[in-house]
């Protein structure tokens, strides 16, 4: 509740600011834990679609966690790091369409965050949850259900993740309001046993819708997105794996300058696997802050920090740096 109280007050500065510069797009956050990060979660990239350019995405996310929890035979112990690196694509086709591809690669490992994350809480007062009693930069991730050792490993793991292929279908696209519907397909390209994929196909279906109508007089730009992710049974508990699981988000961006902007965010979904522990893709709602540069009309970066507000469910934080082009 803490967290919650400390996000929704950043957000609130958001609000007490005034502009008229228009942003695009939101912040490609998705849940990078160790257990969510294999299924088919997408971002949400507002309701815009790409008019005449292609887009190019390079996309870093350093996850760091450390939990565990016990429940019903059931058990999860996360201490490392994961990173998932993302080369993504897309492109229009004609005016109401697009298409496009996102290809992962997942790292787990032991990390050298852990130091700074441990400060990080103490200056923001933050709980540690036993992770400065720990010893640092290490791997350790377990999960066992009903008798069964699904994830045991102490060491490095890293493979190509799950390539995921998507498209989108312009609804509404106004100068200051967009809606589209997209839907993404994830196929099984990682490999369960490294925590790199589900080892199942997932289809995605959602609405992204993007207003700067609404909050126009404090130079805001609203982003909302609801959808449904449809989950073949992977090899990650399956016999405990949801079918069908609700994702969602909501937005917020202030550009500061031409070249600046400032963004706040909740990205949450349901369930994925119905263990009991939070930590093996339970409920998640994250929290988000960042800021987007335009180098220039074709060029920016994203830098962003998520932290998890309401359980175990996502990493204690993820550090992402996303570089994009469009030519």
């Amino acid at each position: 509740m803490q967290r919650a109280t400390q996000f929704v007050t950043a957000i609130s500065l958001l609000l007490l600011s005034h502009t008229t510069h228009a942003i695009d797009g939101p912040l490609r956050i998705r849940n990078a834990s160790p257990a969510s990060q294999i299924f088919g979660l997408p971002r949400a990239l507002g309701g815009a679609l790409l008019r005449s350019d292609h887009e190019l995405t390079f996309n870093t996310e350093i996850a760091n966690v450390f939990t565990s929890d016990v429940e019903d035979g059931s058990f999860a112990f996360f201490d490392g790091e994961t990173v998932t690196m993302t080369a993504g694509y897309r492109r229009p086709l004609g005016r109401r369409f697009e298409i496009g591809i996102e290809v992962p690669y997942v790292i787990h490992h032991g990390g050298r965050l852990d130091r700074v994350i441990d400060e990080f809480h103490d200056l923001f007062g933050f709980p540690q949850g036993g992770r400065d009693d720990a010893q640092r930069n290490k791997i350790d991730y377990v999960i066992r259900s009903a008798g069964t050792s699904y994830i045991d490993f102490q060491d490095s793991k890293e493979s190509l993740g799950d390539i995921r292929f998507s498209g989108a279908f312009g609804w509404l696209q106004e100068g200051d309001r967009a809606l589209a519907l997209r839907g993404s397909l994830k196929l099984p390209t990682g490999d369960a046993d490294k925590l790199t994929g589900s080892d199942g196909t997932d289809l995605a279906v959602w609405i992204d819708f993007t207003d700067r109508r609404w909050l126009s007089r404090l130079g805001l730009e609203l982003t909302m997105t609801g959808g449904v992710l449809l989950m073949e049974e992977g090899e990650l508990v399956p016999e405990e794996q949801n079918d069908v699981a609700l994702f969602g988000h909501l937005g917020l961006s202030y550009p500061i300058t031409a070249r600046w902007t400032l963004k706040a965010q909740l990205d949450g979904h349901t369930e994925l696997i119905g263990t009991g522990l939070d930590q093996v893709s339970g409920e998640a709602l994250q929290g988000s802050v960042g800021a987007r540069f335009a180098f220039n009309r074709k060029f920016w970066t994203d830098v962003a920090l998520s932290e998890d507000l309401v359980s175990d469910s996502s990493p204690d934080v993820v550090f992402q740096l996303l570089l994009g082009a469009r030519f």
